[in-house]
This record gives structure tokens, sequence and C-alpha cells, in this order.
């Protein structure tokens, strides 16, 4: 969900991508209470597009 954040809140993580290790980071922190801005550069994948095969998958990256 989007949020507004003021540039001086020390309180909020920004994680710069959000591939496996970005991802995973980013759920842990807000599990745990926290505020985490994500900021992604690549196409956005909905839940229809992934495909349950590893090797298909690589396709996508």
């Amino acid at each position: 969900m989007a949020a507004p954040f003021d540039l001086n809140n020390d309180g909020v993580v920004v994680i710069i991508g959000s591939g496996s290790g970005g991802g995973t980071l980013g759920n842990e922190l807000a599990q745990k209470g926290i505020d985490v801005v994500m900021l992604e550069a690549g196409a956005r994948h909905e839940y229809e597009d992934f495909i349950n095969d590893e090797w298909g998958s690589f396709a996508q990256l």
C-alpha cells in the first residue's frame, strides 16, 4: 500500500530492488512493524505472470 513519508523520518527503511533478497528483507522488516519503502526499476509482475517451473521462469528475469 502506498503511503507518504517525510524525508527526514529515520524510522523508515528504503530498500532498492525487490528481487529475492530485497523482497525477503522487506517482508521480514514489515512483519516486525517497520515501515518499508521498496524501489524497483524492473517490470511489474502480477500473480498470473509467474510460472511454477524454475527453468521456464528464467526467461522472465
